[in-house]
């Protein structure tokens, strides 16, 4: 395998990461008092992080060469640089009360998930953070949805 040699005049999308984490982070300082707790403000940097670094595990298991995933790596790069830096909300799971009781079918899928990432570590992982950078944007989608369905259902109830 060839050495990747940065082109100069160029920024690639790790110098976008690190800009948009910088920013986070100065983002997340500012904030500190006054978000809700039980969500980020755009995807955690290690999340992002772990994103990125999850899809070229997951490709070099599968033995997939680094050239024939460099535009597909280039936009999870670009998604998660612009996910650190949006409005999006992310569930931050500190709200997540281990201690309630839990359903039976609820122990059920938690033992299968430690089954499965115990089988398939890097294809699971990936997943799991690819699923939690979805998360995000889908809520955001669907709370938008939602919202549209009843003002135009009160807008229908008016005429």
């Amino acid at each position: 395998m060839g050495s990747v040699r940065p082109r100069p005049g160029r920024l690639g999308g790790g110098v976008r990461v690190r800009a948009a984490a910088a920013l986070r982070l100065a983002r997340f300082n500012v904030q500190v008092g006054t978000v809700d707790k039980r969500y980020f403000v755009g995807l955690p940097s290690p999340s992002a992080a772990a994103l990125v670094a999850g899809l070229v595990w997951v490709m070099h298991l599968y033995g997939v060469p680094g050239r024939e995933i460099s535009l597909l790596a280039l936009g999870f790069t670009l998604f998660a640089a612009v996910a650190m830096v949006s409005n999006v909300h992310y569930f931050s799971f500190k709200q997540f009360n281990v201690k309630s009781r839990s359903p039976f079918m609820a122990i059920i899928a938690v033992v299968l998930g430690f089954a499965l990432l115990a089988y398939e570590t890097g294809t699971v992982l990936f997943l799991i953070f690819f699923a939690y950078g979805l998360s995000g944007p889908l809520a955001a989608l669907f709370r938008l949805y939602r919202r549209r369905g009843r003002r135009h259902a009160a807008e229908s109830r008016r005429l």
